[in-house]
């Protein structure tokens, strides 16, 4: 730059540029792999964005290519993912020696007995049932750590047929209020 001039922005402030990390409402058939057609990322459009957002941050196609998949779910599953671009925030979501905590909402096929309540709390999961009826069971189930197939493979252990899987939190960050499809970034306040 010679004698042209330099206009900075009015909203333009000193400093480091925060790493964009977005919570999105997964849903059935979207899926976590990059390669993946119906990719989770690709449903980052200005349409779904939540009222809720407060960023400001604008998502351009470049970020928004730079997003990984944080908190990977089954195709079939609904819920919270996590997408950043935060190198130290995908370490401390994929970090398995101080797992999160995830809460899951499952629906299962009939009734659920004790002995196959007692069958799907192993080391580190905890179940209880949430709603109950003759045709299905609503099942509340609180991972260390989540792995996408777990849940199914617990579920299906204990002799039932998993109908709905759905992470609605992870540590303290929950779904709530977002609707299907919705995304918004995660405030530099919130924690996991």
């Amino acid at each position: 730059v010679k004698d042209e001039p330099i206009d900075i922005h009015s909203t333009a402030q000193r400093g480091k540029v925060p790493l964009l990390t977005v919570i999105l409402h997964k849903t059935a058939g979207q899926s976590c792999l990059p390669q993946s057609k119906t990719h989770v990322g690709s449903g980052l459009t200005p349409e779904m964005r939540s009222k809720q957002d407060r960023s400001g941050i604008s998502l351009t196609p470049r970020l928004q290519k730079m997003l990984q998949c944080a908190a990977a779910l089954e195709d079939a599953a609904t819920g919270l993912v996590v997408l950043t671009e935060d190198p130290s925030m995908l370490r401390k979501l994929q970090d398995q020696r101080s797992p999160l905590e995830h809460e899951m909402l499952a629906e299962v096929q009939g009734a659920v007995t004790e002995d196959q309540l007692d069958a799907m709390c192993p080391t580190g999961l905890k179940t209880s049932i949430n709603s109950e009826n003759p045709k299905k069971t609503g099942l509340r189930m609180a991972f260390k750590g989540y792995q996408p197939g777990y849940a199914a493979g617990v579920i299906e252990n204990a002799g039932l047929r998993l109908i709905g899987l759905k992470r609605v939190r992870m540590g303290r960050v929950l779904m709530a209020p977002l609707a299907p499809g919705q995304w918004r970034a995660l405030m530099p306040y919130e924690r996991f």
